[in-house]
């Protein structure tokens, strides 16, 4: 069937089956257990209609086509019926399935696409959307069929950064990070609101209130439980899936454009989880409000540990002047041992500690190499030295690559003047990168043999 013709399949038709399926999956689960056999045929549609937007325009449409994955796929929690092998039939449909890279392939697609849907409150819902996609993420990656579809789309990416339109891997990780910062965030700031009105309370600090007074503070703190709830749930199931992604790939994590990224995060939240921060979320009951420190510390730990074999990725740890410090780092240790972490977990991570600071010490003494660039040398985005200086077309502006190779990434036009730029368009500025190499080897080779004075 042509590609044309697919769009054409009323959209009433799509909507009602995923409204069926749905219903199956919650009042009558066996069902779909028994007839698994006919599933195929579900999945065969799935595949063809959620990660094209030719087939299907309607964003909010495909993203319900990921609710039907995620209720038509094997579930490890179901009760068994006594009339039901104990085989998990749906198991063997979904390991079997012949088109299962281009499933796991739609399910990331449609991930990245409904970041904007043109509604609204695109913002609020896309969370929604993505909510039943990180259990159908979890479930694939323990198979090997799905899983190495997903690896092949990561070497993709890593080896197409620079590609017109970026990879779409590099763009689902890229909006992975968005979401965990935003999420995680948002639970902070929840949490510890919550905390200052659980102390008033206990204080007696509301009895003085009038009964309407009272009424509006207990509205408001159940309002920031449920929210603290929600953000919670999102951000923990964001951190696992980059803890997840994270142990079999690596190479794009390491990368300019996402290292410095994903270092800053999982600093920040070491902060609030581990460091000095961490006594302004400690509410009365974690369970209430979803909130899981321990596991986002092993979690945080473990992308670390995935990642810390890479000495690029090690170097670029000291350069999150924000939340990083050798002291952070020694405070997690202490947090690991405290929750009863492995002890090949906690060794692990104290080894790439010391490897960190030890590179945050030949840092300093490089950075005061070239403490005093000439502002011509430095990016006018991150005030930073250039490394691989770019020319951008339009604005003629002079940037770090791996500065816009990023800001691309979130933004397809050029940030200094907002004309549409890809990173094909951008050109090296090779002058200015010889100069810049010329004036680091002079300073450092003044620095080796300083002159001597008579």
């Amino acid at each position: 069937v042509r590609h044309s013709l697919l769009a054409y399949v009323p959209e009433f038709f799509a909507d009602n089956l995923g409204d069926f399926f749905i219903f199956l999956r919650r009042f009558a689960d066996d069902i779909l257990e028994t007839s698994a056999d006919s599933l195929e045929h579900v999945l065969q549609f799935i595949t063809v209609f959620m990660g094209n937007v030719e087939r299907m325009k309607n964003p909010h449409l495909r993203a319900k086509l990921a609710e039907v994955l995620e209720a038509v796929m094997p579930h490890m929690d179901q009760v068994q019926s006594p009339l039901v092998p104990i085989m998990f039939h749906r198991e063997r449909i979904f390991c079997a399935y012949q088109h299962a890279p281009f499933l796991a392939e739609a399910l990331i697609k449609v991930f990245v696409d409904i970041e904007f849907t043109g509604d609204p409150h695109q913002f609020e819902q896309k969370f929604n959307y993505r909510r039943p996609m990180y259990p159908i993420l979890g479930y694939m990656w323990k198979s090997d069929t799905y899983r190495q579809s997903i690896k092949n789309l990561a070497t993709y990416a890593s080896e197409n950064l620079e590609s017109v339109t970026p990879p779409l891997f590099l763009r689902f990780v890229n909006l992975l990070m968005n979401d965990a910062i935003f999420l995680l965030d948002e639970a902070i700031q929840y949490l510890s609101k919550i905390k200052i009105q659980q102390i008033e309370k206990d204080r007696g600090e509301w009895d003085s209130l009038s009964p309407e007074a009272r009424r509006e503070k207990d509205a408001n703190l159940q309002m920031f439980g449920q929210l603290a709830r929600f953000h919670n749930i999102m951000s923990n199931e964001t951190i696992g899936t980059l803890a997840m992604l994270t142990s079999e790939i690596k190479a794009i994590f390491i990368l300019p454009i996402l290292a410095e990224r994903t270092i800053t995060m999982l600093n920040y939240f070491l902060q609030h989880l581990a460091g000095p921060k961490m006594g302004a979320l400690k509410v009365k009951d974690f369970s209430e409000f979803d909130f899981k420190p321990q596991q986002l510390v092993s979690d945080i730990c473990t992308i670390y540990l995935n990642l810390g074999d890479e000495e690029n990725f090690c170097a670029t740890v000291p350069k999150d002047g924000r939340s990083y410090s050798p002291m952070l780092f020694a405070q997690t240790v202490r947090v690991l041992k405290k929750i009863n972490k492995p002890g090949d977990m906690i060794l692990a991570f104290s080894n790439l500690a010391e490897r960190v600071k030890s590179l945050a010490d030949r840092q300093q003494q490089e950075e005061e190499t070239y403490a005093d660039a000439p502002d011509d040398f430095l990016d006018p985005i991150m005030s930073t030295l250039m490394i691989d200086p770019v020319m951008l077309p339009s604005s003629r502006v002079t940037v770090d690559r791996s500065t816009i190779a990023r800001h691309l990434l979130s933004d397809q036009t050029d940030p200094f003047n907002r004309s549409p730029l890809t990173m094909d368009q951008v050109k090296p500025n090779v002058e200015l990168k010889e100069k810049i190499h010329q004036w680091l080897s002079m300073r450092k080779q003044n620095k080796e043999h300083p002159k001597q004075t008579l």
